[in-house]
C-alpha cells in the first residue's frame, strides 16, 4: 500500500512539472518599443512603467522583427504600436527579459497607453 501511495504522489508531482513547464511557452503581447538611451526596449500596454530588455529568441522571425523595428526607427515621434510573439522572464531582482519570437501587427496612428489615449480624446 505505501508503494502504491508513494507511485501515485510521484505521478501527480510529474504531471505538475510538465504542466509548468508547458505553460513558459510563448503568448501574445501588445506593446511599445521605446528608445532607452542606446538600446530599444519593449514596454508592454498594460505596465507602461516597466521597460524589458528584448533578447531575440532561436526561432525568431527575422523578416517581422527586422520590420518593426524599422517602422518604430521611421515613426519615433508618432503613436505605435505593435502586437509581440514571446515571453517574458523575471531575474528576481526586478528586472525584466522579454524573448521575442515574432511581431504580427504594428498599428500606425494608435498607442496602447491609456494616458495617450486619453491625450488624443481630450486635446
Amino acid at each position: 500500500m505505501k508503494k502504491l501511495l508513494s507511485g501515485i504522489f510521484l505521478s501527480l508531482v510529474s504531471m505538475v512539472n510538465v504542466h509548468a513547464e508547458s505553460s513558459a511557452g510563448n503568448d501574445i503581447f501588445s506593446g511599445m518599443l521605446v528608445q532607452d538611451r542606446d538600446d530599444i526596449v519593449f514596454v508592454r500596454c498594460d505596465r507602461p512603467s516597466l521597460k524589458m530588455k528584448i533578447v531575440e529568441t532561436d526561432d525568431v522571425n527575422k523578416k517581422n522583427v527586422e520590420a518593426a523595428y524599422q517602422t518604430f526607427k521611421e515613426n519615433k515621434d508618432k503613436p505605435l504600436y505593435f502586437t509581440f510573439v514571446g515571453h517574458v522572464k523575471n531575474d528576481d531582482k526586478g528586472a525584466y527579459t522579454f524573448y521575442l519570437t515574432d511581431v504580427t501587427d504594428t498599428k500606425l496612428g494608435s498607442s496602447c497607453n491609456l494616458s495617450d489615449s486619453l491625450d488624443e480624446l481630450l486635446g
